[in-house]
């Protein structure tokens, strides 16, 4: 399965460059959201979102994508999302796509889920989540939470 997971604020944004890891927010709930739902699982991030987090996260398997060439042995480099795709289009592991706003656009057309949080306000950033409404994807569940409420999405 293929899962998008992303946050995002009133406007769709979900970061800014003026942040040493790229959130427009701190959001503690959602963070915890966010490790509990992709523990154990495939995380596949760009290159600037794998930066601006500054490390693999804990007990998760990391590709990053990127054109260029990256030197960090921690995670495994691929050139493309559809190379990504084709390389687990026959296994049943669980894809989560962190990001950022290019990855996300192009897996908008491919994904099985969307997991949304939104967080309440509008908040200053620079880098906005892509328009659904082509997506394929449905609106099926919202779960209220303390602080953000989680959209999910369905194919």
């Amino acid at each position: 399965m293929i899962t998008i997971i992303v946050a995002v604020d009133e406007s769709n944004l979900i970061g800014t460059s003026n942040s040493a890891n790229g959130m427009a927010w701190h959001n503690k709930e959602d963070f915890q959201h966010f490790k509990q739902t992709t523990l154990h699982h495939t995380l596949v991030m760009g290159r600037k979102t794998y930066e601006a987090i500054g490390r693999p996260l804990p007990q998760r398997h990391t590709i990053v994508i990127t054109r260029g060439e990256m030197d960090d042995d921690r995670v495994e480099v691929r050139h493309s999302l559809d190379e990504v795709l084709d390389e687990f289009k026959n296994s049943d592991e669980d894809l989560m796509i962190c990001g950022g706003a290019s990855i996300y656009k192009q897996a908008l057309g491919v994904a099985n889920r969307m997991l949304l949080s939104r967080i309440p306000g509008k908040h200053d950033g620079d880098t906005y989540f892509p328009d659904i409404k082509q997506s394929g994807l449905r609106l099926s569940e919202k779960k209220p939470f303390d602080t953000f409420t989680l959209e999910i999405y369905e194919r």
